[in-house]
């Protein structure tokens, strides 16, 4: 586990190793232990179960990359990448943001833009990523995200994969340049 940043009472940890999961509390819906309304983004997905489910990505190969906010012990927002099995045709890694979360009482308060910033700073060419809602496209797109269309020529075969935002590198180089503006 590695410490990417600090803000205000917040730690941001990039998390290697299935173990390493076990060390925070995951306030989700499903324990109903949270009263102030815990991660709800998996049962919409049918899925239950954060801390499993978090610990079968670890230990997925190649190594994806899996950042967690952290106050105190609990775990207070997350994001989930991984490599691409397609390169774009300019031959630069593609990684897919497959999902960020953070709970209901901290929404709006940037953790979610500060998660991008070292996402982007993670990984090495093109992002991705498909938003489930008209806010998440919000989100993204104000991040730096654009559609395919918006590009003289796509980067990969969008057909496969209708509905996609990419964050090219010169747009994902700018996001990573702001992180001395949000972290210590």
């Amino acid at each position: 586990m590695f410490e990417l940043g600090r803000t205000g009472d917040l730690i941001f940890y990039k998390l290697e190793d299935a173990s390493e999961v076990g060390k925070f509390r995951i306030l989700s819906m499903e324990d109903g232990r949270f009263a102030g309304g815990g991660f709800e983004f998996f049962r919409g997905l049918g899925i239950i179960g954060y801390e499993k489910t978090f610990k079968i990505w670890l230990r997925k190969f190649p190594r994806p990359i899996f950042i967690a906010v952290v106050r105190g012990q609990d775990m207070v927002s997350w994001v989930f990448l991984e490599e691409w099995e397609d390169s774009a045709n300019d031959g630069m890694a593609i990684w897919v943001l497959r999902a960020i979360e953070t709970l209901p009482s901290m929404r709006k308060k940037k953790v979610g833009y500060k998660l991008l910033i070292l996402a982007a700073l993670q990984c090495v060419g093109y992002l991705v990523t498909k938003p489930l809602t008209p806010e998440a496209g919000k989100f993204f797109r104000d991040g730096g995200f654009m559609a395919p269309n918006e590009f003289k020529k796509s980067p990969y075969d969008v057909s496969r994969h209708p509905g996609y935002l990419i964050l090219p590198p010169y747009k994902k180089n700018t996001l990573a340049e702001q992180y001395s503006n949000y972290f210590k």
